[in-house]
């Protein structure tokens, strides 16, 4: 599946009509600053509901969420953004690609689309540091086709995320690419 994934990521991206990121500053919303020309960078965000949160929210069923943003150092390369859900009572992740692009008018928010048309969201940082993922009517691949995990499904609650820097290491299993992993994690990177 991943493979076929990052085929499709590709063709995604190459059919966007402008750059995932454009040159006036937009990428220091996921790596903390412009990037230059060529240059590898990557970046994890992630969380892990507690018992207490997911009580209190009752009709979330994400229970783990992890978005890495890389850019490889191919030419041209544009950022890629990779993402993974764990619901309540499923074992299986749910992982799925997409690409991003800024929001006119709007300082320092993306919107996202998931490749194959499988659903739309945006992100922001916050102050703190923290990224704000709103996914307003859950997310599938391919438009539907490739359905969620068995029993797992977006519920009511799992239309906004917050969501911690990590460690690259703590997304090292979204790189897809074999090829770039150990760039990414050798990159020092976020």
């Amino acid at each position: 599946m991943k493979t076929a994934i990052g085929s499709v990521l590709v063709m995604f991206v190459a059919a966007l009509p402008a750059p995932v990121f454009a040159a006036d500053g937009d990428e220091t919303l996921l790596y903390g600053r412009q990037l230059q020309r060529g240059e590898i960078a990557s970046t994890c965000f992630a969380r892990r509901y507690d018992k207490a949160h997911l009580g209190s929210h009752p009709h979330q069923n994400v229970t783990e969420m992890r978005i890495l943003s890389y850019r490889p150092d191919w030419p041209q390369a544009e950022s890629i953004i990779n993402l993974e859900f764990r619901f309540r009572g499923v074992s299986e992740a749910f992982q799925l690609s997409g690409g991003c692009r800024p929001v006119a008018g709007k300082a320092k928010v993306l919107d996202c689309a998931v490749e194959c048309d499988g659903g739309l969201f945006s992100i922001r940082r916050e102050a703190s540091g923290s990224l704000m993922v709103d996914i307003p009517a859950g997310l599938a691949l391919c438009d539907g086709d490739e359905a969620l995990p068995a029993g797992a499904r977006f519920g009511s609650d799992d239309r906004r995320f917050r969501l911690g820097m990590a460690e690259i290491a703590t997304c090292r299993d979204l790189v897809w690419d074999d090829e770039i992993r150990p760039k990414l994690l050798q990159s020092g990177s976020r």
